[in-house]
């Protein structure tokens, strides 16, 4: 079976690592995937794929969408795929159309239930109410028409599609978390000493794009409050994005500056996990929250918002603690009752990553992914 996932590029999103986690689980014999991108750039991840033997093709999205309609029939008239896979939203109704024309299976994946523009172009008044008509529509034209419809958590799946469970169309997928190896001392000490801090630093880390969703805002008012109680406390933020320079000017505007570490993106990211002592998500919105996710799977506790979908990540009372997203005191409490509290902190961690491994390893994922495919064949040809 040969699967051809159609996405915007192969970066350090969550839905790309875990394309590239199963990528990684397949058996290239049993099941091949091979990807399409619409950004002309790649992504800093591509070369993940090409070292594990998948085919990447470049098929720009430009405004007339001619050549990039034309690229992608191309690949699919090829006859190389039994699948087109496709993690669009706004446009997601332009692959699954190609894959229509082409006599292709498709199978449909929504990350979220909405596509916020991300850049100063699409930001604009106009353009901003043009993408948002035209996003409907291509949405509404691939729950019409895609083989099989999917998405990564319950919240997504009812908002997205109501009736799902009362569709023969719609199956759930799972993101996945691997589990790396625990820390040792020596590691946690030497990632301290490696970025100026003391070996005895409580380390509070915040991983996620630089957007309004994830709330960088907050993460730092919940910190300003820890390091009043924790003076030994450090913040350490991964990730890029459209808000990175505003939040750094904060931070040195509020005189934060000696305890906050900003590290960018990092291809590390689950040895810093092991190495930090609390995660801290207070995002606003999370179709899932895989962050928080990995979190526990390296084994420390998560202190977030009690959001849809990152209550699926996670379990309130056992792996995190949860609270309004306007509840900063309380995040900060919780934050520095961990701090104070190493048992607490472990019992915690070890109750996530017992979660993770049992419930989402990526070898679970990973049987999910093939059994829609082939759901999306037999389908195709006829079979209920």
């Amino acid at each position: 079976m040969r699967v051809l996932q159609l996405l915007t590029a192969l970066g350090h999103g969550g839905a790309e690592i875990w394309l590239l986690n199963m990528l990684k689980e397949f058996d290239r014999a049993e099941c091949a995937l091979d990807f399409c991108l619409k950004l002309p750039q790649a992504g800093k991840l591509e070369h993940v794929a090409v070292e594990h033997g998948a085919k990447v093709f470049h098929v720009p999205l430009r405004p007339t969408h001619v050549g990039y309609l034309a690229g992608l029939t191309k690949l699919l008239r090829s006859g190389a795929y039994d699948v087109l896979h496709t993690h669009e939203f706004v446009y997601s109704g332009l692959g699954v159309a190609v894959a229509k024309a082409t006599g292709v299976p498709s199978v449909s994946t929504f990350h979220h239930w909405q596509s916020p523009p991300e850049t100063r172009l699409t930001r604009m008044p106009v353009l901003r109410e043009v993408r948002e008509v035209y996003g409907r529509a291509n949405v509404a034209f691939t729950k019409g028409n895609a083989t099989i419809l999917t998405a990564l958590s319950r919240k997504v799946m009812n908002h997205m599609i109501p009736d799902w469970r009362q569709r023969t169309n719609t199956r759930m997928l799972s993101l996945s978390a691997g589990i790396p190896p625990l820390a040792t001392e020596e590691a946690r000490r030497q990632f301290r000493r490696d970025h100026g801090m003391s070996e005895d630093d409580l380390v509070v880390l915040h991983v996620g794009r630089f957007i309004e969703q994830k709330n960088h805002a907050g993460v730092l008012d919940v910190f300003t409050r820890v390091r009043a109680r924790v003076p030994n406390a450090k913040l350490v933020l991964l990730g890029q994005g459209p808000l990175k320079d505003e939040i750094l000017a904060r931070i040195e505007r509020e005189g934060l500056g000696p305890s906050v570490r900003f590290l960018g993106l990092r291809d590390d990211v689950p040895a810093i996990m092991t190495v930090s002592d609390v995660f801290l998500f207070p995002s606003l919105d999370e179709g899932f929250g895989l962050a928080a996710l990995e979190a526990n799977a390296a084994g420390i506790p998560v202190v977030g918002t009690a959001i849809d979908g990152l209550d699926e990540a996670v379990v309130d009372g056992q792996t995190a603690r949860l609270f309004s997203v306007r509840d900063v005191d309380a995040m900060a409490e919780a934050t520095i009752a961990f701090a104070l509290d190493p048992a607490q902190r472990a019992a915690f961690g070890l109750a996530g990553r017992e979660r993770a491994q049992r419930e989402y390893s990526h070898a679970a994922s990973a049987r999910k992914m093939l059994a829609v495919y082939r759901d999306a064949i037999r389908i195709a040809r006829g079979g209920v």
